[in-house]
This record gives structure tokens, sequence and C-alpha cells, in this order.
């Protein structure tokens, strides 16, 4: 048996991938559950199968990403394990991020060239279009991909010192490949992909359809357009045809000011001053 971990070998270690998937997406029904108040049932899982679809999506990429930099590495012996590890880690803090601003960036051009599948994340209509939920996974999957060309860059141009880490991680173990595989795909990625997926539904999902934020009248404006405590804060206007008639605004209770004349103003100063 070899010494060396790898992603793909036999039927135990598509087990493996299977159950770390099965897990960290069974956490957003957990997240549901709790939710107050909740989603309809019905859009909820179209937002879990989009964050489940793209994430296996993901999950093949890092491992053939993983795979291809163990093969060209210097280093000796890189174990494929170690850096599938590494682009879990990156993935899970700072590919969120980059994924989250990529968002606001799609969402602000669904709302330039009048995307109406795109301008709301989260929002398939009523009741739900299956053509609006796969426009939405298409866009977060492409979002997805970008992110893991910038995180496959950084982890290309510093793979020898994340090499270096990753056997020294992994060294108590690196006689037991089958062991190591079990905490590279389940023990340390299963809780950082359990908060990654519950982030990422946070900003992926609609809050007016929970009853958090919004209302008809908001149904086409974008989320990125909502008030500075939003979550897309890049948007902060209110357009103008939501503003109140003139009429409404001065009213009899509220009269407009009325204009002074300086030279009055100027005259009444000067008469009290001779009563003084």
């Amino acid at each position: 048996m070899s010494s060396q971990c790898t992603l793909i070998a036999d039927e135990t270690d598509d087990a493996v991938q299977l159950v770390l998937g099965f897990i960290a997406l069974s956490s957003l029904y957990g997240k549901w559950h709790f939710e107050h108040p909740r989603r309809p049932a019905r859009v909820w899982f179209l937002d879990a199968m989009k964050q489940g679809t793209s994430a296996a999506m993901v999950h093949v990429v890092n491992i053939a990403f993983s795979i291809g930099i163990a093969d060209v590495s210097t280093k000796p012996g890189a174990d494929e394990c170690a850096f599938y590890f590494m682009n879990v880690a990156i993935d899970t803090t700072l590919g969120v991020y980059i994924a989250y601003l990529l968002l606001q960036l799609v969402t602000v051009l669904a709302v330039r060239y009048d995307w109406s599948s795109l301008k709301r994340p989260g929002r398939y209509g009523d009741p739900p279009s299956v053509r609006v939920w796969a426009a939405q996974l298409l866009s977060w999957s492409g979002v997805l991909l970008v992110m893991k060309c910038f995180v496959g860059l950084a982890i290309y141009l510093f793979s020898a010192p994340l090499g270096l880490i990753g056997s020294l991680l992994f060294y108590p173990v690196h006689h037991h490949p089958k062991v190591e595989l079990l905490i590279v795909m389940i023990g340390c990625p299963l809780v950082m992909n359990m908060v990654q997926f519950w982030i990422q539904d946070s900003f992926l999902m609609d809050h007016a359809a929970a009853g958090v934020a919004g209302d008809d009248a908001d149904e086409g404006l974008p989320l990125l357009a909502k008030g500075s405590d939003g979550p897309y804060p890049l948007l902060h206007q209110r357009s103008p045809s939501r503003l109140p008639p003139p009429h409404l605004v001065f009213s009899k209770q509220h009269p407009p000011p009325q204009k002074t004349n300086s030279f009055t103003n100027a005259a009444t100063a000067a008469d009290m001053y001779e009563d003084l």
C-alpha cells in the first residue's frame, strides 16, 4: 500500500467525499430551521441546491488543481491531500470575501443592464421559477470559478512554502494515508465548509422572502440599493420615482418656508437699535 495520501484512489475516497458534502449541506437545514421568520420551504430548497451544485463543482476543481500542483511541485513527494487542505482553507476564508465582492459586481451589472433574473439573489419569482434559479446558479458558479482563479494563482505562486506547511501539518499521520484523507476531507474542512455555507447563504438568500426586510414595492430594486445597513453597500441611493410628491411634503400643517427680505430684516434691526 502506498504511504502517500491521494485524493482519488478507491471507493473509500469517493465515500468520504460524499459524506463530507452531505453533512455540510445538512447544516443549511439547521440554519433554515432556526430562522425567524423562515423562508418558504421551496425557496430554501432552491437556495440549498444552488449552493450544493456549485460546491460540488468547486470540489472537483479543487481535487484536479491539487493533483496538478502536486505533480508539478518542485518538492519531491508533494502531498495531494495537503494541497487540497490549503485550497479549502483559503476558499473558506479569503475566497468567501472575494466571492461576496464578485456577487455585488454581478448585481450592479444586472441592475445597469436590466438582467431581471440576477437583480435579486435568492428571489426566484412567485411562484419560484426554475428558469430564474438556473440563471442564478450559472451566475453564482461563474463567480466561484473566477474566485478559484484568484485562489489558484496564489497557491501556484506560493506552492513551495504552502507545500512545506502542509507536509509539516500532516507529518504525524504521513504513514497512514487513509487517516490523513479522513482529516483532510472531514476533520477540518467539515467545520470550514459548514461556516462557509452559512455565510454564503446569508448573502445569497432573499431576506424579503423571510420577511426580514423589504416588501412587494421593492420588487424591482436590488439588494444593494437598500439602506446602508443592508448587505450590499455599493449603491446607497433612493430612486426619484419613490420620493413623495411635493403636495404631500408641504401640507397645511407644515407650510413651506417663507422667503425673507434682507432689507426688511435690516430695517427691523435699525428700529430695535433706536428703541434702545
